[in-house]
Parts: C-alpha cells; sequence; structure tokens
C-alpha cells in the first residue's frame, strides 16, 4: 500500500470508482459458484483453492468513497432546515445519503446474515458525516435509523432474532447446550483469569470454539486475565487517538476525513468485538483487529494502517509555499 499509494490525495480522483468498488466486493459473496457460506454468513468467496472474505476491502474502499463525498457535499448537507427542540435539522431532500446507507446496510445484514459488517458499514458513515457538517442532527437521525432498522430486523429475520436471544438469555437451558454455548464458555475462560490470569500458554482455548477467531478475547482473558486485556485496548485505543491525531495535523479536507475514518473503523470493530463477547451487546461476528486468525483481516487491517501512515507523514512535511496568479505576478512587475 505503501508503494502504491504516494500521496493520499490522489485516492479522491477515485471517489465515484471506490464506490461501484466497495459494491461489487460487498456483492461477490452472493455470486453463484464462488461465493460460500461459513458459520451462517454469507461473507465469503473460494476462488483457485483459496478463500477470501472480500468485505475486509470493501471496508477500505467505502471508507474513500465516503471521505470524496463528503468533501463535495458538505457544505450542503450542513443546511439547516427545521428547528425541533433546539436542534437544526437537515433539509428532506438532503437525507438521501444516508438513507442509501442505511438500506446499503440493510442489505448486507439481509442478504449475507452478517450483522458485524452491516453495523460497521452504517456507524463508520455516521461518524464521518457528523465529522464533515459538525451537525448533532445527523448522528442523531443515524441513531434512530439504526434503532429502527434493528427492530425491524428483529422482527422479520430469525437469525437476528437468534443473536439477540443469545444476549439477553445465555445462560437459559435451551440456549447454554447449543445455540449460546460458545458466548458462555468464554465467559467462564474470562472468569477463570481473574485480574492477573492463568499465564501464557496456560489456559484451556481448546475447550472455547472458536478461539483463534471470534473468541481470541476470552482466550487472552483467560491467560493474561482483567490487566492483560486493558493493556490490549489501550494498545487499541492509542493507535485510534494517533489515527485521530492525524487527522488533526493534515491540512487537506479529504484527508481529514479519510483518516477519521479509518481511526474510528478500527475503534468501532474492537468495540462490537469485545462487546459482544463480554455479553454488552449481541454478538457480531467481526474479527479483531491483528490478533484474530485470518488472511483477509490482516491484509485489511495492514493496508489501514499504512493509509493512516500515509496522511501522516503528508501531514508532517511542511506546508507548500503559496502560488502567485499570474494577475499578481504582473501587479508586482507593474508596481515594480
Amino acid at each position: 500500500m505503501l508503494l502504491l499509494v504516494r500521496d493520499h490525495r490522489v485516492l479522491q480522483r477515485f471517489t465515484y470508482t471506490a464506490m461501484l468498488g466497495g459494491l461489487v466486493l460487498l456483492l461477490l459473496p452472493l455470486m453463484p459458484f464462488i461465493g460460500t457460506t461459513i458459520n451462517g454468513a454469507k461473507i465469503w468467496i473460494r476462488l483457485l483453492g483459496f478463500s477470501f472474505q472480500p468485505g475486509e476491502l470493501a471496508k477500505l474502499v467505502l471508507l474513500v468513497f465516503f471521505a470524496g463525498y463528503l468533501v463535495v457535499k458538505r457544505d450542503v448537507l450542513a443546511l439547516a432546515g427545521r428547528r425541533v427542540l433546539g436542534i437544526d435539522l437537515p433539509r428532506a431532500r438532503d437525507l438521501g445519503p444516508i438513507l442509501l446507507a442505511w438500506a446499503a446496510s440493510l442489505g448486507v445484514l439481509v442478504f449475507e446474515r452478517d450483522l458485524g459488517t452491516s453495523l460497521l458499514f452504517f456507524g463508520v458513515f455516521i461518524a464521518l458525516l457528523y465529522v464533515a457538517t459538525e451537525r448533532l442532527s445527523w448522528l442523531l437521525i443515524g441513531i434512530a435509523l439504526f434503532l429502527f432498522g434493528s427492530y425491524i430486523a428483529w422482527l422479520l429475520f430469525g437469525h437476528v432474532q437468534e443473536r439477540v436471544d443469545i444476549w439477553l438469555h445465555a445462560f437459559a437451558p435451551r440456549n447454554i447446550g447449543d445455540s449460546s454455548y460458545q458466548l458462555v464458555q468464554g465467559l467462564f475462560g474470562m472468569g477463570t483469569g481473574g485480574v492477573l490470569g492463568k499465564g501464557l500458554g496456560l489456559g484451556r482455548p481448546d475447550i472455547v470454539p472458536y478461539a483463534q477467531t471470534d473468541f481470541i478475547i476470552p482466550a487472552l482473558g483467560e491467560e493474561l486475565g482483567l490487566t492483560g486485556l486493558m493493556a490490549i485496548l489501550l494498545l487499541y485505543g492509542i493507535a485510534v487517538q494517533r489515527g485521530l491525531r492525524t487527522a488533526l495535523g493534515v491540512r487537506d479536507s479529504f484527508g481529514k476525513l479519510l483518516a477519521a475514518g479509518l481511526a474510528f473503523s478500527m475503534a468501532l470493530q474492537v468495540f462490537v468485538v469485545v462487546g459482544g463477547v463480554t455479553r454488552l451487546i449481541p454478538l457480531t461476528g467481526l474479527t479483531t483487529p491483528f490478533l484474530s486468525y485470518g488472511g483477509s483481516s490482516l491484509v485489511a487491517n495492514w493496508a489501514l494502517v499504512a493509509l493512516l501512515l500515509r496522511i501522516s507523514d503528508a501531514a508532517r512535511r511542511p506546508a507548500p509555499p503559496p502560488s502567485v496568479s499570474l494577475a499578481d505576478a504582473k501587479t508586482q512587475v507593474v508596481r515594480l
């Protein structure tokens, strides 16, 4: 990524190409012959003996589209319409982008049964919309749409109802031996680890299903304890903080939005994963960045870091000298 992207501003030229590429990547698992269903989610493709999760790359490509689109449209989206309860609501005709993002995220949830990618996709868009316009109304509308969409999905789709039931009733006899078994085993593992953990290599990840992927946090919690997990979360926090600081330091608007989106996507992904395995929120199936087994996730997250490095490098370079227009040059010559 560092070799291909010498200047992050070049990516702004491909704003709508990125949109098309992101949608194609999201739809690839639905294609016949190459789409594969694993653990109930249709988010994988198999080609020439290799498996890949295109949604991981779609996350980065769509971030480029979001940043490029909002740079151009943020002045229009920041215009206020009616004022309700002290909040300036956007104009009705400007609601199109957020409704499209909401519909696309619901489409991912419905057709690919991928709750994690749906939540990540919509959450990052709402965060960038708020950063670009600085209007609280967009954030409130996004939260309202998310809650409404979640309720509709819960009413209509069995796999969403199952996730919610596991979340609310993990220790119920009807769940503990089957659907919530892996969640309960993970909770027991973290409970066994206590404050300081049992020590590296002294845990029992073999009795926690998917300990190498979705439930790697409980496996580490058993061996490193609460102290070790807090240290891991602190490292993620430092990475996110550096990304947001890069967004503050870079001078161009596209770089600001792209860096903020990259940092927030990592923060939201970690929150969704850790919240799911600790029963703070329903399980979603996202991977833990840089920890979970999986080549797709690892490649995408290193590409994310590379983009942040490229933007950070641009932020630290001295500002170019102000350009002098031809008219100004002629004026200076006349004065001389």
